[in-house]
């Protein structure tokens, strides 16, 4: 048996006997038990974290031997974005770099050659993909199969690859590096605008990227598609196809360093019952291969090597909440209505059409915010009126009656199609945005009305104007919207609502109310805009969030206002997905919240387990609060109480 170590380099011990290596990794000042991994002579522990900055251990035991991942950190925090509570060991998934692409130039004479390859590389890739869609189609359904039927769609884009085409023929490179740099330009473009969903379509071309460089390059996917038992699969960020492709019978958590809880690998795991954790800052580079972890879905937390104790804590945890969601599933099917009688209404919100079936499977009262900006960021042209009224028609047909909210185009700072010339704003997430914004475009925005007014004459539609300033610019959507339905040969103009998010809506409250028939409220925005936050920042700092006191007081005036005007009021922020949060807008007397469909379970959960009393004595308390963490103490506090 020996022991040696170098300066934070692999300490490698050989012991045929547990006892022996323990006493040696005591006499060396490394606090360490053994995990036997199926070795005689080892006891049933776990490898504790060492004193000081060993990467690994290795144990041969028996002549076995086995490789444990040591690190100093126990835990890593993360953001939860697939809920649930999973033991195993850790599979670092290998992904496709950019030293992996074959560079090199090219003479004229080789260029149709090159442009050749390309078009098959094309044909091979868009064959797969349409196998791909149909698969999950069949095992998931249509709002998780549209994810690759967008890839098919960029794919037989033109513009696309014709820019490939071109490079190849101006720069004379080979295609796979012509490809490579397309790709990487217009991620890295789309990367660093401050929208999640364009953020997202910069992982959709770097996937369909890397499905036509391996057509090119004749290699095998990397995917993870078979997997030990028990297998956590941890990478840098995951793709949609590698997550479809992953070993769903071996892989039981996802761990990633880069995501977010509406990236498409996100949606795919909860479709799929994965728990999965993003963000983890460093996740491939601290978490070794084979290194036990816990990871938890609910929280964000990853444990690296847990103690027995941990382990014990855990399995706890794991079994409370499996019960707890046979709960909230046996819930769905009863009325949101406190412990004492007071009716909430649950409605959705929805990115596209092909998700309105998850309003029915979910018993939701509706739609609450249809986000229309779907059909013009995926267009390379305005899309025509018609094919905008066949999407709101599917959502009606889904709904049976149930209400549709169609939000006008929520266009304008970071969020601009391809067929509108981007304008030099010195700040554009606070330029142009939202109701401005379409009314400096009377021709687009008259289209959406247009549509929006014949799908009225046939549903329960109203209109949703965002970010509104005050009554001037409110006034000149009623009116283009009343033109609509005139054309339209409505009866009336659908019922209209504004979404207060902000200053200045919060101080022309009267006058909104006076001309709308609805009032939402969305508390993204509303924060950001209140607090002078960053939208990321938001997301990460308590000081600057949903439950700052001055956000708080704002949810508080506009209720007030719309009570005293006989105004329907509904939350459809992130923030009314939170069943704690939701409580709290309950007991400041919101009585309709719209939210992610997924969501919804839980909070229908939690407020009929709760007492309206108890939660009007919460808001009265967060009103008085001074701080978002004071805030948040009040929930933690409330909601323990009630359980």
């Amino acid at each position: 048996m020996g022991l040696e170590q170098r300066g934070g380099q692999p300490v490698t011990v050989r012991s045929r006997e547990g006892q022996a290596f323990a006493d040696v990794a005591a006499a060396s000042g490394i606090s360490v038990s053994v995990e036997s991994g199926g070795s005689p002579g080892l006891g049933d522990k776990s490898v504790l974290t060492p004193s000081n900055s060993v990467r690994f251990v290795v144990l041969t035991a028996n002549g076995a031997s086995t490789e444990f991942g040591v690190k100093t950190v126990r835990s890593l925090s993360g953001v939860p974005i697939s809920p649930g509570y999973a033991a195993g060991k850790a599979i670092i998934l290998q992904q496709m770099s950019v030293s992996d692409v074959p560079r090199y130039a090219i003479a004229t004479a080789d260029v149709e050659g090159e442009i050749s390859r390309f078009h098959g590389a094309l044909e091979r890739s868009c064959e797969e993909l349409g196998q791909l869609e149909q698969r999950v189609l069949d095992e998931l359904g249509h709002m998780q199969s549209s994810i690759f039927s967008a890839h098919l769609a960029l794919l037989q884009d033109r513009q696309f690859t014709n820019k490939v085409k071109s490079r190849v023929r101006d720069d004379l490179v080979n295609v796979e590096q012509a490809l490579d740099r397309e790709i990487s330009d217009l991620a890295r473009l789309l990367a660093t605008v401050e929208n999640e969903y364009l953020r997202e379509r910069a992982l959709d071309l770097q996937d369909v990227g890397k499905r036509v460089m391996r057509q090119l390059t004749r290699e095998q996917s990397r995917s993870a598609s078979s997997l030990p038992p028990q297998s956590v699969v941890v990478a840098r960020v995951l793709l949609p196809s590698e997550t479809i492709d992953l070993d769903r019978q071996h892989l039981v958590a996802i761990v990633t360093e880069e995501g977010g809880e509406n990236s498409h690998a996100a949606i795919l795991a909860r479709a799929l019952g994965i728990p999965a954790v993003t963000a983890v800052a460093g996740a491939c580079s601290l978490i070794a291969s084979g290194a036990p972890l816990l990871v938890d879905g609910q929280t964000g937390g990853v444990t690296l090597l847990p103690s027995a104790r941990a382990r014990k804590s855990f399995e706890g945890l794991k079994q409370r909440y499996s019960q707890h969601v046979r709960l909230e599933v046996d819930a769905e099917r009863l009325p949101c209505v406190t412990r004492d009688g007071t009716e909430i209404s649950l409605l959705a919100n929805i990115n596209r059409d092909d998700e309105a079936g998850l309003v029915g499977q979910h018993h939701l009262d509706g739609v609450g915010l249809l986000r229309t900006e779907f059909m013009y960021l995926d267009s390379p042209q305005p899309p025509d009126p018609q094919l905008q009224l066949a999407a709101y028609r599917r959502v009606l047909g889904a709904l049976a009656g149930r209400p549709l909210v169609i939000r006008t185009l929520d266009l304008g700072g970071d969020k601009l199609p391809a067929f509108i010339s981007r304008r030099s704003e010195a700040n554009p997430y606070l330029g142009l945005r939202g109701l401005r914004f379409s009314l400096s475009e009377p021709e687009l925005f008259a289209g959406q009305l247009q549509a929006i007014a014949e799908a009225s004459r046939g549903g329960n539609v109203r209109v949703l104007f965002p970010m509104v300033l005050g009554p001037s610019d409110l006034r000149q959507g009623i009116e283009m919207l009343e033109e609509a339905a005139k054309t339209a040969g409505c009866a009336a103009r659908p019922p209209v609502g504004a979404m207060i998010e902000t200053p200045s809506a919060l101080f022309a409250l009267p006058e909104i109310l006076e001309r709308v028939d609805f009032v939402s409220i969305g508390t993204n925005d509303l924060t950001q805009l209140m607090l002078a936050a960053d939208r990321n920042t938001t997301q990460l700092l308590e000081s600057a969030s949903v439950l700052h006191p001055s956000v708080v007081r704002a949810i508080h005036q506009v209720v007030r206002a719309c009570q005293a005007a006989g105004r329907e009021l509904c939350v459809c922020g992130e923030a009314a997905g939170d069943p704690d949060f939701a409580g709290l807008l309950a007991g400041l007397g919101v009585r309709h919240l719209s939210m992610s469909p997924v969501r919804s379970a839980s909070v229908r959960f939690r407020l009929r387990a709760s007492r309206l009393q108890a939660l009007q004595r919460l808001a009265e308390q967060a009103l008085a609060a001074e701080s978002a963490q004071e805030v948040a103490q009040l929930l933690a506090a409330t909601c323990a109480g009630e359980a």
